[in-house]
C-alpha cells in the first residue's frame, strides 16, 4: 500500500481543520497528483531520502505531464531540505543525482548562469526487487 493511499484521509482531515483556523497552507505540502504521483511512489522505493523529496517537489509540479521546466533554485526552495553545511541548492542536487542514477529522471539545462533553463524529466525506472506491484488499471 502506497504512502498517499494510506494516509490520504488523515493530511486531507489536517487540511480542512488548518483551513477553518484560517492558516494559510503552503503549496509544497500538498501530495502530488496525476500520473506522476504515480511515478514518485514507485521512485521513492529506488532512493535515499534526499531523492524521495526531490521526487515528491517534481511529481507535484508536473502533475499529469511528464516533464516541467524550472530553475534549480525554485526547485532547492520547493524542497526545502539543507544539507548539513546549510546548502540548499546542493542538498537539491545530491536528489537528482540519485534519481538520475537510478533511472528514474532526465536532467537537461539550456544556457548557462542566470539565464538557464532546466528541464526535469520523468522516466520510468526499474522497480527494485521485492516491491510490491500495484493492479495496473486496464
Amino acid at each position: 500500500m502506497a504512502f498517499l493511499d494510506r494516509y490520504a484521509d488523515a493530511i486531507e482531515g489536517r487540511r480542512v481543520k488548518l483551513r477553518k483556523r484560517g492558516c494559510a497552507l503552503a503549496a509544497e505540502t500538498a501530495p502530488p497528483g496525476g500520473q506522476a504521483a504515480l511515478w514518485y511512489a514507485d521512485a521513492a522505493l529506488c532512493v535515499p531520502r534526499s531523492g524521495q523529496a526531490v521526487a515528491r517537489q517534481l511529481a507535484r509540479l508536473c502533475g499529469d505531464e511528464a516533464e516541467v521546466t524550472i530553475p534549480w533554485r525554485s526547485l532547492a526552495d520547493a524542497v526545502g531540505v539543507r544539507d548539513r553545511a546549510g546548502n540548499l541548492r546542493r542538498y537539491t542536487e545530491r536528489g537528482v543525482t540519485a534519481l538520475t542514477d537510478a533511472g528514474w529522471l532526465d536532467v537537461e539545462t539550456v544556457g548557462s548562469k542566470r539565464g538557464a533553463k532546466t528541464t526535469f524529466r520523468l522516466l520510468p525506472g526499474e522497480r527494485p526487487q521485492g516491491a510490491p506491484r500495484r493492479a495496473e488499471a486496464a
